[in-house]
C-alpha cells in the first residue's frame, strides 16, 4: 500500500514537472478536458431530446391506435356482434408493445378484453376513448375502449444509444490524445535540432541537420536562420582558402600570358601568307573561270534580282548582235526578249520574288528570242540561280543557244515525213478508189464465164471456159484482198455497230467454206453452247469475213483430219454486254515459232515452199488481223509443225434487245394503257442527271416535274396532295435537306404511305439500299441510270409495261466522239438510249457545270474541309458515269471515299485530288476541242442562222411575258441558238433560266443586241 501511494506521488510529481517545464503537454491537457466537458454535456442534452421525442412518439401511436379501433368496433358494438369484436380485439395481439385491452358496454361491463406479455406496469401509457356511431340520423354511444401500451422497448432503445454516444465520446478523446501527442512531438522536434545545430556551430562544427527548414512559421524561419549563419561562416573560410590561391596563382598566370603573346605573334604570322595565297589562287580561279565563260559556244547572260544584265560573255555578242558595254545595266525584257514575251517575263520575275517559285528554273525550255535587228530566232534557254557571298543577294544565269539551224533540219525532216506519208495515202488511196473500176471487169469475165458454161461447149472448150472462171475467181479473191488492206491503210475501212444475228453469221461461214472442206473429205464442226446469246450488236460482215479467212486457211493447210469453228462465252464485268471467244481448229500441217513471228505480217507466208505449194498472196491473215484489232480484239495462234494449229480472238459485243429465236416464242406482253398520264416527281440537284431523267421519262409520255431539293420535293408533294404523283425518283445526296431526310419526313405525312419512293444514288452498297428500305424507299436505282433498268423499275412501281425505245432517227450533226481519252461514248449514248442530241447537250452541260469542279474539290481538301470535298466528289462520280467517263468516275469514287476515312494518308489523298483534277481538266479541254473542230468544220449556213434569228426573237417575246415556257423553249431550241451565242453567254443564259430570273436573262440578250418590245423596270 506505501509503494502504491509512492508510485502515486512519483507520477503526479513527474506530471507537475512536465506542466511546468513543457507548453505542449500543457496545451494537449487543456484540449482533452475540454473535449470531454463538451461531450458529456452534448451527450446529456441528446439523451434528454431522444427521450422526450420518443415519449411523444409512442403518445401519438397510442392515440391513433385508439382512434383506429374505435372506428373499427362501432359497427360491431352497435350490431351487438360478439364475435366480429373479439376479432378486431385478437387482431390486436400481434402488437408486441400492447400491455392490455378492455371493450366496454356503455353500461361499464367488459365485451372483450385482451392481455399481452406481462412488463411493468408503471411503465404503461393508458388510454381510455368512448366508441360512438352514428347511421345517418343521429349518433349513438355503443361502449368505450381502455388500452395500455408499454414504454420497455422505448427504454431499452434509448439505453443503447446511451451507450453508443458514450463509446463515440471516449473514441474522440482518445484520438484527440494521440493526435495532441503527436503534433507535440513535431513541434518540439525542430527546436531540439537547432539546439543540437548551434551546439555544433559553436565548436567549429557545419554538419547540422534541421528539421524546421521549408516551413513557413517562426520555426522555420528560425531553422532558416541558422542554416544561414551556417552558410556565412562557410563562406568566410572558402575566401580566406581563396584569397591565399590566388596569390599563389597570379605568378603562374602571368608567366602563361608572356608565352601565349609569343605563340600569337607566330601564329599571325604564319596566317598571313596563306591568306596572300589564297587571294592569288582566288584570282587565277577567276580569271580561269572568265576565260572559260567567255571562250564557251552558248552565250551566257548574268542578270541580278532587278531584272537588269550584269554579265554577258562574247558569244552572247555573237548571238543578239550587242556589245558588252552595250547590253551591261540595260533591262533584260528590253533588249533580248521579244515584246509578246515581256509581261510573262515580268510576271515570272514577280513569282519569283513573292516567294511562288519560277517555272523555267532549273529547266530547258525552247522558246524564241530578239536580236538587235529585230529580228526573232529560236533559242534554248536554261536558267539557274546563283547564290551570292552576301546570303540575301543572288544573280540569275542564263545559258542560252541558237537552234535555229537545229529547226530548219526538223523542219525539213517533217516535211518530208509529211511528203512519204501523203505518197503513202495516195497510194493506198489510189488502189482503194481501184475498186469499182477492177471489180467491174472480173464481174463481166465470171459472169460471162458462168453463162458460157451453161451452153453446149465440145469438151475441150469447157476444159477451156471453166479454167478461165476459177482463175477469175481466184484472182477476185486476190483482188478483194489487195483492196481491203489498202482500204484499211488509207483509213477508209469503217466497222458497223448494228444489231445481228449470231447463228445467221455462223451459217453463211459454214455454207461458204463447207464446199472446200468436202472436197478434201475433212471433217467440219461446229460447236456454239446454248449459253451463247445470239442477238448482237457488231459488224457482221466483218466478222464473217475475219471467220471465212481463217477457215478457208485451215481447209487449205489440212491435207487430212477435220477442222473445228467454236464460239464460247467469257466473263465480263460490264453489264448489258458479252463477251465470246472465237476459235478457229485444224489437225494440218501446223508452223514452228519463227514461222509464227511472220504470221500477220503483209504479203507473206510462213516460208517460201508454202506460197509455191499452197499459193495465196499473204494478205489474208494481215487483212483478219487488222479487222479484229478495229473490233477491239487480236488474233492468237498456238501451233506444232505436224500437229495442227489453232487461230482464236476475243470480242466484246453489246446485246441487241431483241429477244432470243427458239422453237416458239412466248407472246410479248400487251402494254398496259394509262402510260401517258403517269406523273412523276424527279428530286435531283444536278442539272445534267435532270436532263437524262427527264428526257428518258418523256420519251415514254410520263409527265415529269423536278425539284432541285429535299425541302423542294415536300413542299410539291404538299401542295400537289397524296394523288397528285404516281412516283417520286428520289436522289440521295443533294444540299439543304437531302433525300434520305426528305423521305423520313415524307412518311411522317400518312397520307403518302402509298406514295413509291424510289431511291437514285452513284453508291452501289448494300447497306445503302438496306437504309432507304428502312427509311421508307420501296426501291433502288444505282447511276449511272440504265434506260433499261429505269423503264423496268418504273414499270413494276406504275403498273405499266412501258413499250421499248425506238432507236433514235439518224440526224445530221456532231457524230459521237470516237477515240476521246477518258471517254467511252457508246456506254454515254447507250444510258440516254441512243439520244445523240441529247448526249452531245449533256456533255456541253458537264464543261459548264462541271469544269471546275477538280479544282473546287482540290481547295476544300487543301482548306480541311473533307465533307464538302466528298459531296462534290459524289456529284462529279454520277455525271461522269452518265456521260460515260468511266475513268473519272473510278477516280472520282476513290476521292470520295478517302474524304470519307477519319484515318486516311493526306499524302496518298493528296495524289488522288491532283489526279482528279487533272483528269477533270483533260475531259473537258478534250470536250471543248470537239465541239471547236465540229464548229469549225460545220460553218452555219444562211437558212440556220435565219433559224437562230427566229428562235432567239421567240425566246425574247417569251422573255418580255415572264412566261413559264421559256426555260422549256430554250432547252428545245438550245443547238440552234450555239450557232449564234458563245459558250459563256449559253452557260450564263442557262443559269438565269434555270433560276427563274428572266429579267436578268433579258438583259443579258440585250447585251447581245436582241431588242425587246418595252422596257422593264428591274
Amino acid at each position: 500500500m506505501a509503494m502504491k501511494r509512492g508510485l502515486t506521488r512519483l507520477l503526479f510529481a513527474k506530471l507537475l514537472d512536465s506542466w511546468n517545464q513543457n507548453i505542449v503537454f500543457r496545451l494537449g491537457a487543456g484540449i482533452v478536458l475540454a473535449v470531454v466537458l463538451s461531450t458529456g454535456v452534448y451527450t446529456t442534452y441528446v439523451m434528454h431530446t431522444l427521450s422526450a421525442e420518443a415519449n411523444a412518439r409512442l403518445q401519438d401511436r397510442v392515440e391513433r391506435q385508439a382512434q383506429v379501433l374505435s372506428q373499427a368496433l362501432a359497427q360491431p358494438l352497435f350490431d351487438i356482434n360478439s364475435a366480429a369484436v373479439s376479432s378486431v380485439v385478437g387482431a390486436l395481439g400481434a402488437t408486441p408493445e400492447v400491455m392490455w385491452l378492455r371493450v366496454l358496454s356503455p353500461e361499464g361491463d367488459v365485451l372483450a378484453s385482451m392481455t399481452g406479455v406481462p412488463r411493468d406496469p408503471s411503465s404503461a401509457i393508458r388510454v381510455a376513448r368512448t366508441i360512438t356511431f352514428n347511421d345517418g340520423t343521429r349518433t349513438y354511444q355503443v361502449g368505450s375502449i381502455e388500452l395500455a401500451f408499454s414504454r420497455q422497448p422505448i427504454d431499452q432503445d434509448l439505453r443503447r444509444q446511451t451507450v453508443r454516444t458514450v463509446t463515440a465520446n471516449l473514441l474522440l478523446t482518445l484520438a484527440i490524445v494521440v493526435c495532441v501527442f503527436l503534433v507535440g512531438r513535431r513541434m518540439t522536434q525542430p527546436f531540439v535540432d537547432i539546439q543540437v545545430a548551434l551546439d555544433k556551430l559553436a565548436r567549429g562544427e557545419t554538419d547540422i541537420a534541421l528539421s524546421g527548414i521549408g516551413r513557413r512559421d517562426q520555426i522555420g524561419r528560425l531553422s532558416s536562420a541558422v542554416r544561414s549563419f551556417r552558410d556565412t561562416l562557410n563562406r568566410l573560410r572558402r575566401a580566406e582558402q581563396v584569397t591565399t590561391g590566388l596569390l599563389r596563382e597570379k605568378s603562374v598566370i602571368e608567366q602563361q600570358l608572356r608565352e601565349l603573346n609569343e605563340d600569337l605573334e607566330m601564329r599571325i604570322a604564319a596566317r598571313t601568307a596563306e591568306l596572300t595565297d589564297s587571294i592569288r589562287i582566288a584570282r587565277d580561279t577567276q580569271e580561269k573561270l572568265q576565260a572559260i565563260v567567255e571562250t564557251a559556244l552558248d552565250a551566257v547572260v548574268r542578270m541580278d534580282g532587278n531584272g537588269r544584265i550584269v554579265g554577258w560573255n562574247t558569244q552572247a555578242e555573237k548571238t543578239f548582235g550587242f556589245t558588252r558595254e552595250e547590253a551591261l545595266g540595260r533591262s533584260l525584257d528590253e533588249c533580248i526578249i521579244p515584246e509578246r514575251y515581256r509581261e510573262a517575263h515580268r510576271a515570272g520575275v514577280r513569282r519569283y520574288r513573292e516567294g511562288k517559285g519560277g517555272g523555267v528554273l532549273d529547266t530547258r525550255i525552247e522558246i524564241y528570242a530578239l536580236r538587235r535587228d529585230g529580228t526573232e530566232f529560236p533559242i534554248e534557254l536554261a536558267i539557274t540561280r546563283v547564290q551570292l557571298a552576301d546570303k540575301e543577294e543572288y544573280e540569275f544565269c542564263s545559258f542560252i543557244r541558237d537552234i535555229s539551224e537545229r529547226r530548219e533540219r526538223e523542219q525539213s525532216l517533217l516535211a518530208a515525213n509529211v511528203r512519204a506519208e501523203a505518197a503513202n495515202v495516195a497510194k493506198s488511196e489510189f488502189l482503194a478508189n481501184m475498186s469499182h473500176e477492177i471489180r467491174t471487169p472480173m464481174s463481166a469475165i465470171i459472169g460471162m464465164a458462168y453463162l458460157a458454161l451453161r451452153t453446149d461447149l465440145n469438151p475441150k472448150q469447157h476444159d477451156y471456159v471453166s479454167k478461165i472462171h476459177r482463175a477469175a475467181l481466184s484472182l477476185l479473191g486476190i483482188i478483194n484482198d489487195i483492196l481491203d488492206f489498202s482500204k484499211i491503210e488509207a483509213g477508209k475501212l469503217d466497222v458497223e455497230e448494228i444489231p445481228f444475228t449470231l447463228d445467221e453469221v455462223l451459217s453463211n461461214v459454214a455454207s461458204v467454206t463447207g464446199q472446200k472442206a468436202a472436197e478434201k473429205q475433212l471433217g467440219y464442226l461446229v460447236n456454239v453452247p446454248r449459253s451463247v446469246p445470239r442477238e448482237l450488236v457488231g459488224d457482221p460482215l466483218r466478222l464473217g469475213q475475219v471467220l471465212i479467212n481463217l477457215v478457208n486457211n485451215a481447209v487449205k493447210f489440212t491435207p487430212s483430219g477435220e477442222i473445228e469453228l467454236s464460239c464460247t462465252p467469257m466473263p465480263t464485268a460490264v453489264s448489258g454486254r458479252v463477251r465470246l471467244r472465237f476459235a478457229v481448229r485444224d489437225t494440218g500441217i501446223g508452223m514452228s515459232a519463227q514461222q509464227q513471228s511472220k504470221l500477220f505480217r503483209a504479203f507473206s507466208q510462213a516460208n517460201g515452199s508454202t506460197t509455191r505449194e499452197y499459193g495465196g498472196t499473204g494478205l489474208g491473215l494481215s487483212i483478219s488481223q487488222q479487222l479484229v484489232g478495229l473490233m477491239g480484239g487480236r488474233i492468237a495462234v498456238e501451233s506444232s509443225p505436224g500437229r495442227g494449229s489453232t487461230f482464236r480472238f476475243d470480242l466484246e459485243f453489246a446485246l441487241s434487245g431483241r429477244p432470243e429465236r427458239v422453237a416458239e416464242a412466248p407472246a410479248a406482253p400487251a402494254a398496259l394503257p394509262g402510260v401517258g398520264q403517269a406523273r412523276v416527281l424527279l428530286v435531283e440537284d444536278n442539272l445534267v442527271n435532270q436532263q437524262i431523267a427527264a428526257e428518258l421519262m418523256t420519251a415514254q409520255g410520263i409527265v415529269v416535274d423536278i425539284a432541285a431539293t429535299g425541302q423542294q420535293a415536300l413542299d410539291r408533294l404538299a401542295l400537289a396532295g397524296p394523288d397528285g404523283y404516281n412516283l417520286v425518283l428520289m436522289d440521295l445526296e443533294m444540299p439543304q435537306l437531302d433525300g434520305h431526310a426528305a423521305t423520313i419526313e415524307l412518311r411522317k405525312d400518312a397520307r403518302f404511305n402509298k406514295l413509291p419512293v424510289i431511291a437514285m444514288t452513284a453508291h452501289a452498297l448494300a447497306e445503302i439500299r438496306e437504309r432507304c428500305l428502312r427509311e421508307g424507299m420501296q426501291d433502288y436505282i444505282t447511276k449511272p441510270v440504265e434506260p433499261e433498268k429505269l423503264y423496268h423499275t418504273l414499270a413494276r412501281w406504275l403498273g405499266h409495261a412501258l413499250p421499248q425505245p425506238q432507236a433514235a432517227l439518224p440526224t445530221p450533226g456532231p457524230a459521237p466522239l470516237p477515240g476521246l481519252v477518258g471517254l467511252d461514248t457508246a456506254f454515254g449514248l447507250r444510258n440516254v438510249a441512243g439520244n445523240e442530241p441529247l448526249y452531245l447537250q449533256l456533255l456541253e452541260r458537264f464543261c459548264a457545270t462541271q469544269g471546275t469542279a477538280g479544282a473546287d474539290i482540290r481547295a476544300d481538301f487543301e482548306a480541311g474541309r473533307p465533307d464538302l470535298a466528298g459531296r462534290r466528289a459524289h456529284t462529279l462520280r454520277g455525271v461522269a458515269g452518265n456521260i460515260g467517263a468511266r475513268e473519272l468516275q473510278t477516280l472520282a469514287q476513290a476521292v470520295e471515299e478517302g474524304m470519307a476515312l477519319e484515318t486516311a494518308d493526306k499524302s496518298i489523298l493528296a495524289r488522288g485530288v491532283a489526279a482528279l483534277e487533272s483528269a477533270v481538266a483533260d475531259l473537258v479541254r478534250n470536250i471543248e476541242r470537239y465541239f471547236d473542230s465540229e464548229a469549225k468544220s460545220a460553218a452555219p449556213v444562211p437558212e440556220a442562222l435565219e433559224g437562230a434569228a427566229h428562235a432567239l426573237a421567240h425566246l425574247a417575246r417569251l422573255l418580255e411575258e415572264f412566261s413559264g415556257d421559256a426555260t422549256d423553249y430554250f432547252d428545245s431550241v438550245r443547238t440552234c441558238l450555239a450557232r449564234v451565242l458563245d459558250a459563256a453567254t449559253m452557260t450564263s443564259l442557262e443559269a438565269y433560266l434555270s433560276g427563274y430570273e428572266f429579267e436578268e436573262a433579258r438583259q443579258l440578250l440585250t447585251q447581245h443586241g436582241v431588242k425587246f418590245t418595252a422596257p422593264h423596270d428591274a
